[in-house]
């Protein structure tokens, strides 16, 4: 029995330090932050003058001038050119399970070509994305929660056979043979798939896909699809960054989901963990139709303050992960500070939509108290919008009022209970459900 209890605690530090040594995101500063909030003040103030555009004065300047300013020096100096929005085509649809017990009504797969406007190194020339639905027994219809997967739709239903046809590759930490129970243990219960029957029971369908089936999570792998969906004309430096790319495809399977009539369209909610959660910020920024987002350690280039002295370097994430980003992005690695734009205006480009932003408090990495700053600093756009004032001050737990919210709870880097039972309670309370009048037809196969 001791040698067996020595076996798994050295199995744990082994895969502990994988995840130390694996950089940016993953890479965890273990002591807990400050309970409370420390920093400056977003800056630049979000309705202050930005470059030649003045000051914000009512809703119309900052939709009329400042909304198309920020988008255009995003895509610029961060993210990269946002593809062009063409069109899809539904390659088929299987359904995977119809269980007889619990909530779940059906889990079916949708096999996804996206349109684009060049033809790219896709097999067959076009990328192609299995899309996993979730739908609830009862009557719709039923709001769904959307995002992405990291080690595709085999993690996602691991014993289920068909989850997904296609053969990308998947991000080195996809590959390892850790066991499930360590995973789970360092990463959460929910590193790999979410909590089905929960979602189910409470009237959620939930939307899944592997963003890496359009751009590979692999830098030596990614360059040549990125450059296929940049759009022609674009300068080099302005090169279409991988998270644009998810945060496009992200887009492309709400287009599916809104012709879904077992779905509410006006009540798509948008997800992500780590760089998952810059996409889907980056999503919402360009796209109106989710009703909400909810980012969970998201950080630099997510719902993290670039200038903040805490967190990863914006050198450091451009070197582990070169692909994310424009090339114009690590210009700025050694100088930061010249940014002149920064996460908060962001999350403003989101108003006057819910924003839930997650932390964990030993996940230094992720930056807790500069994302909690951002969702201040994007407070006065929402308030041209007539939304109440951001005016949560613990770090804990969100207030459980207004439209933004926060929460930083115990632990690292990773997908918890915790986390699904925050998002759920906050899409409950900002985005009620319709009343159900839809049988769910999609129960056979």
């Amino acid at each position: 029995m001791r040698l067996g209890r020595k076996f798994v605690l050295g199995a744990v530090l082994v895969v502990t330090g994988l995840a130390l040594s694996a950089g940016g995101c993953a890479l965890q500063r273990l002591p807990n932050v400050p309970a409370n909030v420390t920093g400056p003040p977003a800056s630049p103030p979000v309705l202050a003058a930005f470059q030649s555009d003045p000051a914000v004065q009512s809703l119309s300047d900052w939709q009329d001038r400042r909304v198309p300013l920020l988008k255009a020096r995003f895509q610029s100096e961060i993210y990269g050119a946002m593809p062009a929005t063409v069109g899809y085509d539904v390659v088929s649809r299987d359904v995977l399970q119809t269980p007889e017990k619990g909530a779940i009504g059906t889990i079916e797969r949708l096999t996804i070509a996206l349109k684009t406007a060049e033809a790219g190194p896709w097999t067959g020339g076009r990328p192609v994305v299995d899309l996993i639905l979730m739908t609830p027994k009862g009557k719709g219809p039923f709001p769904v929660i959307a995002g992405g997967t990291f080690c595709g739709n085999e993690s996602l239903l691991p014993k289920q056979t068909g989850a997904r046809t296609g053969t990308m590759p998947l991000p080195p930490e996809c590959g390892g043979s850790a066991p499930d129970f360590l995973i789970k243990a360092i990463f959460g219960l929910h590193a790999n798939a979410p909590p089905w029957e929960t979602l189910a029971q409470k009237g959620y369908a939930l939307a899944s896909w592997h963003p890496g089936d359009v751009v590979p999570d692999v830098p030596e792998v990614a360059e040549p699809y990125l450059t296929a969906l940049t759009p022609v004309g674009t300068p080099p430096a302005q090169r279409t960054g991988a998270i644009a790319a998810w945060a496009w495809t992200s887009s492309r399977m709400l287009d599916v989901l809104a012709n879904d009539p077992r779905l509410d369209s006006r009540r798509m909610l948008l997800w992500g963990h780590s760089r998952h959660g810059k996409a889907a910020l980056l999503s919402a920024a360009f796209d109106p139709r989710p009703a909400a987002v909810w980012a969970l350690q998201s950080g630099t280039a997510g719902a993290a303050l670039g200038r903040d002295d805490v967190g990863e370097p914006m050198a450091d994430i451009n070197r582990a992960f070169p692909h994310w980003f424009a090339p114009s992005y690590a210009s700025y690695g050694a100088k930061q500070a010249e940014l002149d734009i920064d996460q908060h205006q962001l999350i403003a480009l989101l108003a006057p939509r819910p924003v839930l932003i997650g932390t964990g408090r030993r996940d230094q990495w992720g930056d807790p108290h500069g994302s909690f700053r951002a969702l201040k600093g994007a407070d006065p756009v929402y308030q041209l919008f007539g939304q109440p004032a951001f005016t949560q001050t613990k770090l804990r737990h969100p207030e459980g009022k207004g439209v933004l919210a926060f929460y930083m709870r115990p632990g690292l880097h990773g997908i918890h209970t915790e986390d699904w039972t925050e998002a759920l309670s906050f899409f409950d309370r900002t985005v009620p459900k319709a009343v159900p009048d839809t049988p769910n037809s999609g129960l056979k196969p």
